[in-house]
C-alpha cells in the first residue's frame, strides 16, 4: 500500500522514519507534505530511502492512505480531499472531527477507510464494546506537568498563569467539544473517546496541572448497563515534544501494522 504523509512534526517524523527503516510492512512510503517545507526537508534528510515532496493534492494522487499529523485546524481539509479523492486516510489529529463530523459519514457513505488510532490512551476496544448495552456516562480525567499544557488557548483566554502552581490544580472541567477547543494541542484523546463513546457533548473531561507529574497521566472512567470500566495510562512524552505522547506514536504504528495485517486480536 502507498502511503503518503502529511505532516512532518514529531509523529509524522517518527512513522516516516520506521516506514523508511522497514519496522512497519505492508507500506511503501511515496512522499512528504507539510505547509512548512523547511520541516519536511529536515525530515526527508533522515530518511534512508529518499522520497519527493509534494503539495497536498499531489500527495493524494500519488498515495493510496493518508496518515494526517499537523493539528486540528488543518485536520479537516486534508481529510476531505483525501475522501473526495477516493483515499483512504489515518488522522491523527481527531480534534478536527468536532467542527467536521460529517467526514466519518463521507468515508462510510464513499467506501473509504478513516481510521483513528487509540493514541494516547487505553481502554477505547472495551468502550466500543460497552456501548453495545449502553453507556450512562463517560468521563476523563487527563493530568499533565505545567509545561505540557503552556501555551494553551483556554489559559490565555482566561488570564491562567501556570508558572507558581505548587500542587495539583483543576484547570478545566467540561464536555469535550470545550475541552477541545480550550486545549487543541493536549486533549485529541478526549475526542476519540467521546466517538468511541457517547459523544462529544456528553463526554465530560477534566484537565488538572500537576508539577509533580512526570508521566501525562489519563484516567477513564465509564458507568453502563455492562457494568463499570476504570482505565488509567501514564505515558511518558515524545522524545524533544512535551505536548506529545510517545504511546500516541506507538498508536499510530499499531495502526498501520492492523491495515496491513488479516489477523486483529482484540475488539
Amino acid at each position: 500500500m502507498k502511503i503518503g504523509i502529511a505532516g512532518c512534526g514529531t509523529i509524522g517524523s517518527e512513522i516516516a522514519l520506521a516506514l523508511s527503516n522497514n519496522a512497519i510492512s505492508g507500506f511503501t512510503l511515496v512522499g512528504l507534505y507539510d505547509i512548512k517545507e523547511d520541516q519536511a526537508r529536515k525530515l526527508l534528510a533522515r530518511l534512508r530511502k529518499p522520497v519527493p515532496l509534494l503539495d497536498l493534492d499531489a500527495l493524494i494522487k500519488t498515495s493510496d492512505l493518508i496518515f494526517e499529523a499537523t493539528n486540528k485546524s488543518s485536520m479537516p481539509a486534508i481529510a476531505a480531499k483525501a475522501l473526495d479523492a477516493g483515499k483512504d486516510i489515518l488522522a491523527m489529529s481527531v480534534g478536527g472531527l468536532v467542527d467536521r463530523p460529517d467526514l466519518l459519514d463521507i468515508a462510510q457513505n464513499k467506501g473509504v477507510n478513516f481510521h483513528c488510532p487509540s493514541g494516547a490512551i487505553c481502554g477505547i476496544d472495551g468502550i466500543l464494546a460497552a456501548r453495545e448495552a449502553g453507556l450512562n456516562s463517560v468521563q476523563i480525567t487527563t493530568t499533565k506537568h505545567p509545561r505540557g499544557l503552556q501555551g494553551a488557548p483556554y489559559l490565555i483566554k482566561n488570564n491562567i498563569s501556570l508558572d507558581n502552581i505548587s500542587e495539583p490544580k483543576t484547570l478545566f472541567e467540561g464536555p469535550a467539544r470545550d475541552a477541545i477547543e480550550g486545549f487543541p494541542a493536549n486533549v485529541n484523546v478526549s475526542i476519540t473517546l467521546s466517538f468511541a463513546g457517547i459523544g462529544i457533548d456528553r463526554t465530560t473531561v477534566r484537565i488538572v496541572a500537576d508539577p509533580a507529574c512526570q508521566k501525562t497521566r489519563h484516567e477513564i472512567v465509564a458507568e453502563g448497563a455492562f457494568g463499570t470500566i476504570r482505565s488509567l495510562t501514564e505515558g511518558i512524552p515524545a522524545p524533544g515534544n512535551p505536548r506529545t505522547s510517545y504511546l500516541a506514536i506507538l498508536s499510530a504504528m499499531a495502526t498501520l501494522k492492523r491495515i496491513a495485517n488479516r489477523v486483529h486480536i482484540g475488539t
